[in-house]
């Protein structure tokens, strides 16, 4: 009969990684930060990869005409690979202000993380939401991300 998994690491409860390699990630939902949306900007949720269930949040200016604006990705970061997601408060007021201020259609992709995914998956992830765009052949595109994010610009 096998011991039972010991617990190796714990990321503030919310990630717990064991000694067989086993790991629980509890949901994130309480923030203290509330969405500041003043209603400039609309934004939608859209999948860009269905194998590994992945979303976008689009947003784009509710005043823009049919011009071609600026495309701006940002790669959200808060946890060196294993924490984070475009639909977190602070990423999701930023990208509205980043739309709003700049005049840009946002497209903010989430990544798998780690532990479950090892690096490159988010990696990879990162190079395939820029590459399925529809949007990059024909307007000006700007890749963006804070913390982790950043990182992910560079193989984007």
């Amino acid at each position: 009969m096998g011991s039972l998994a010991q617990l190796v690491e714990d990321c503030l409860g919310i990630i717990k990684v064991y000694s067989d390699g086993s790991n629980f990630r509890s949901e994130v939902n309480d923030f203290p930060i509330k969405v500041q949306d003043d209603g400039s900007a609309t934004w939608k949720d859209c999948l860009f990869n269905k194998k590994h269930n992945l979303y976008i949040y689009l947003y784009q200016l509710l005043s823009a005409s049919n011009a071609k604006l600026p495309i701006l990705y940002f790669f959200h970061g808060s946890g060196g690979f294993c924490l984070g997601s475009r639909t977190w408060p602070n990423c999701h007021n930023y990208c509205l202000c980043l739309s709003s201020v700049l005049s840009t259609v946002v497209i903010s992709p989430d990544y798998r993380l780690a532990p479950e995914h090892r690096l490159p998956a988010a990696m990879d992830d990162a190079l395939n939401a820029v590459k399925c765009s529809k949007f990059r052949l024909y307007r000006t595109v700007l890749i963006h991300g804070y913390l982790t994010g950043s990182t992910l610009t560079r193989f984007s």
